[in-house]
């Protein structure tokens, strides 16, 4: 029997009585939570699915998404979550339901390529026809081996990849998680980030907790502002891009947010010269989680360390942390080398990849794809990915430390480092910002060429309203870098 599921739906009977779920102003209470959760399991019994059974679940941040996960964990299906952005381009959708090898397909509207998938349900007629069922508390047929997620990549280095997670991989990250403080009783988290994302292990954690998730359709500054102000004590998680909108925003409108009390961000570098400024406006009860789909939690840095970064030791403003109890780091290939992780949480293969997991697992260590180092101290600094170093006239740059030093300039919001081939340098390292105010190419260059080790030179600097990111959050290099074969 699987910890996590059982657990799960004790802690949901603990908080019965209070508000678990806040959609466009209208309250789910925990008891709701949970008696529609064991009416939807017994639907999707119904319609021919059992223990074992792969189901996809495509919808928004909404509480039937919610509902939807929880079932799926109880009956031990394999649920595989999606936006409905993720599916948009039908050849991307055609692959994800062949490779995942479903029974059932929930969604909220129609797909295009759904051939294969024997049971089809609308997510708002399922909810409908559980209605009819029993609502009494039912044993979870999930066992800690099973896979109970299947949870795709980003697919920003080619297709998207399968990543399964164990329920007891699925426990041991919430485990760390609980661990590691990021769970403040009492607050409401106001959720922007998709829910099919990590943010839906988020939310799950924090209703294990006892609080109160207020589901967002989408992240905008304004809006985002103002479901926090109507929380007495509010949490977040933010992509580092959306923090920059945030201060920006709160700038602009001489505005300030006092009833955010805790930030959590992760899914992307954060630059640190933007991470000051978010230290000096919500104040150093903040947490950044370094993690990925393959390995859930890898290291975090905490309010001390933020607390430390603003005052005595401004480095560490630029680590993404520690490693987490349970968790062993190695940088291989030289004091900045490839960061190599082994956790009782990380994946155990690709999904049917065989091929794919024999390159990215050695002896129990799961490949990250990230370059970076460890001080003596034992934090971690990333200094980009592998596939980010761009090597100049023989002379390997790095992404991050320019992306960071483009940040230290007052005109720069935001800033992404791509390399090109390049005829006469072998490769040749390109810039994207998002400006606050005019600012020349040449005086950008400058500082770079002038502040980074070893003097990179930026071959082209492009101004772009804002960065594009995918669907985890993460800068779209791989979007950046077509664009640039597009010019």
């Amino acid at each position: 029997m699987s910890w996590y599921v059982t657990s799960t739906f004790e802690r949901l009977n603990e908080h019965s009585g209070n508000i678990a779920l806040l959609h466009k102003g209208n309250p789910v209470s925990y008891d709701d939570l949970r008696d529609n959760t064991y009416r939807v399991a017994r639907a999707l019994r119904r319609a021919g699915l059992g223990h074992g059974d792969g189901i996809v679940v495509v919808a928004g941040n909404t509480p039937a998404a919610v509902v939807v996960r929880l079932a799926a964990y109880l009956l031990g299906l394999r649920v595989t979550p999606l936006t409905p952005e993720a599916v948009e381009n039908p050849l991307a959708a055609k692959h994800i339901l062949a490779d995942v090898d479903a029974t059932a397909l929930v969604c909220e509207a129609a797909l295009p390529a759904t051939a294969g998938i024997r049971v089809i349900l609308e997510l708002d007629e399922l909810l409908t026809t559980a209605q009819q069922e029993s609502a009494d508390p039912m044993p979870t047929a999930a066992t800690e081996d099973d896979v109970c997620r299947v949870q795709y990549t980003s697919g920003t280095t080619g297709q998207p990849k399968g990543v399964p997670t164990t329920c007891r991989g699925l426990g041991d990250a919430t485990r760390a998680w609980e661990a590691s403080g990021a769970l403040p009783p009492g607050m409401r988290l106001v959720l922007a980030s998709p829910l099919a994302a990590g943010s839906g292990d988020i939310a799950l954690n924090l209703l294990r907790a006892g609080g109160t998730v207020e589901l967002l359709d989408g992240f905008d500054p304004a809006g985002f502002a103002e479901a926090v102000r109507r929380a007495p004590l509010a949490m977040t998680y933010l992509y580092p891009s959306w923090i920059y909108r945030l201060l920006d925003h709160l700038e602009a409108a001489g505005e300030h947010l006092e009833s955010l009390k805790f930030l959590v961000y992760g899914s992307a570098p954060i630059l640190p010269e933007r991470l000051r400024q978010a230290v000096a406006e919500f104040g150093p009860m903040m947490l950044q989680t370094y993690a990925s789909t393959e390995v859930p939690a890898i290291a975090a840095l905490g309010p001390e360390d933020h607390a430390l970064g603003v005052t005595s030791r401004p480095e560490l403003l630029a680590s993404v942390g520690r490693p987490l109890p349970g968790v062993t780091v190695e940088v291989r290939g030289g004091e900045i080398g490839e960061i190599w992780v082994r956790s009782a949480a990380a994946m155990p293969g690709y999904w049917r990849r065989p091929d794919l997991t024999a390159d990215v697992i050695d002896d129990g260590f799961v490949r990250t794809g990230d370059l970076g180092r460890l001080t003596a101290d034992g934090y971690l600094h990333l200094v980009g990915r592998v596939k980010d170093m761009v090597i100049v006239d023989g002379v390997n740059h790095y992404a991050a430390p320019i992306e960071d030093c483009l940040a230290t300039h007052p005109a720069v919001a935001d800033a992404a480092v791509v390399g090109a081939p390049d005829q006469r340098t072998g490769e040749a390292i390109h810039a994207f910002v998002v400006l606050r105010r005019e600012v020349t190419a040449d005086e950008l260059r400058a500082l770079v060429h002038t502040q980074v080790a070893r003097g990179p030179q930026l071959a082209t600097v492009t101004v772009l309203p804002e960065l594009p990111l995918t669907a985890a959050g993460k800068v779209d290099k791989k979007a950046l870098a077509y664009r640039l074969r597009s010019a």
